[in-house]
């Protein structure tokens, strides 16, 4: 069964430091997983949107709970969806703007701009809506 899930995470090294073997081992892994989806990163915290097959992504998510790279790992939302909203991505990173700020803040309002606070009822909306921009960056 098609699914998605959504969790978000605290850094424990620099992103900097960290970033290029994360997205490295995602191209290199999820295809041959049918896994695809969005990293955001802001201030310290991941969110990720993966989707895949549920056993799958219930494998993947449990090696990356145990990741030492991540801390206070959530999971937001996990749930069956009739189709992929990132079909052509192994994975993104998404890059965080003025815009990107405004949509977060609308889908949390009067909150600290902290994914890992955000409103688990939300967070995938959340990502589809921060990708629908015609000029996104990614």
């Amino acid at each position: 069964m098609l699914s998605r899930l959504v969790y978000a995470s605290r850094a424990t090294v620099p992103f900097d430091d960290d970033l290029p073997a994360i997205l490295q081992w995602c191209s290199d892994v999820n295809p041959s997983l049918h896994v695809t989806g969005l990293l955001c990163f802001l201030d310290g915290v991941y969110m990720q949107y993966l989707e895949g097959e549920e056993a799958v992504l219930e494998s993947l998510f449990a090696s990356i709970s145990k990741d030492t790279r991540h801390a206070g790992v959530t999971l937001l939302e996990k749930r069956a969806t009739p189709q992929r909203a990132f079909p052509q991505w192994s994975m993104k990173l998404m890059e965080w703007d003025d815009r990107s700020r405004a949509i977060f803040r609308s889908f949390s309002p009067g909150s600290r701009l902290d994914l890992y606070a955000s409103d688990p009822s939300t967070a995938a909306p959340l990502m589809r809506a921060l990708i629908r921009e015609v000029d996104w960056r990614l």
